[in-house]
């Protein structure tokens, strides 16, 4: 794994696509799936944004979206995880915090969903392609059952530490 999850700076993301289920833990400024809305927000706000046309940050995708998700998964590859390498890391304790190791993030392409529980201000769910649905609420109940990293010997890890439902 390229990355391990870090508050602030790198997130846990599931992401759905082709009915196929995949994690993922990289940067958490990739994760903005309509780029031109956010530099769009920032410019009405009065920032300044050197080139604004510029996604090379992000392989040249300004919006992410149905059509352009194989090619921006294809291009994460290095960051994808496995369900049982993200449990090892939580059971080992390679994490600062617990909150480190929840998922941020659902991103259903074959649904046209992004669902954000990323607990800063970043507003993942305000930034989404044009015909999808952003919102921001607990989406752990819906991740299917095989992709419970945090299910340990039938232990809920993060009930232990980290109460999920608040």
């Amino acid at each position: 794994m390229h990355n391990k999850p870090k508050y602030a700076e790198t997130i846990i993301v599931l992401v759905k696509y082709k009915k196929f289920f995949r994690w993922f833990v990289a940067d958490k400024e990739i994760w903005f799936l309509d780029l031109k809305k956010l530099i769009s927000s920032y410019l009405e706000k009065g920032y300044e944004i050197p080139n604004p046309d510029d996604f090379s940050d992000r392989f040249n995708i300004a919006v992410v979206n149905e059509d352009t998700a194989e090619d921006f998964l294809q291009k994460l590859s290095d960051f994808e995880v496995g369900t049982e390498e993200l449990r090892k890391m939580l059971e080992q304790g390679r994490y600062s915090h617990i909150s480190d190791m929840l998922p941020s993030l659902y991103v259903d392409f074959d649904d046209k969903e992004l669902t954000s529980y990323y607990p800063e201000p970043a507003s993942y769910e305000l930034y989404v392609p044009n015909g999808w649905l952003g919102k921001y609420e607990q989406f752990i109940e819906v991740i299917p059952e095989d992709y419970h990293y945090w299910i340990i010997d039938g232990n809920n890890l993060f009930l232990k530490e980290h109460s999920c439902n608040e």
